[in-house]
């Protein structure tokens, strides 16, 4: 399997468990909230000084997609959290 596959594999995987925290009523909007941190938390935190720019700018679409989840949560976070983003 190649480099870009594995990539891919981890967008679509980090997107599908964002989809499921956000869909999980039986958590309350905190919970599910800070989960979504926490996975946004974790892919930055396995970028290193060795990650490549395509990995970086993965990780960055990803962050966007994950702040959007927790916009249909949270609006008012949401629209904070996609902002600063887009400073």
């Amino acid at each position: 399997m190649g480099k870009s596959r594995i990539i891919m594999d981890e967008e679509i995987n980090i997107r599908n468990k964002a989809e499921t925290i956000a869909r999980n009523f039986e958590l309350s909007i905190k919970q599910r909230t800070d989960k979504l941190l926490e996975l946004n938390a974790i892919a930055y935190s396995n970028l290193g000084i060795d990650s490549t720019i395509t990995e970086k700018k993965k990780v960055k679409t990803n962050s966007r997609y994950i702040f959007n989840q927790i916009k249909g949560i949270d609006e008012r976070l949401g629209k904070l959290l996609v902002g600063h983003m887009d400073k």
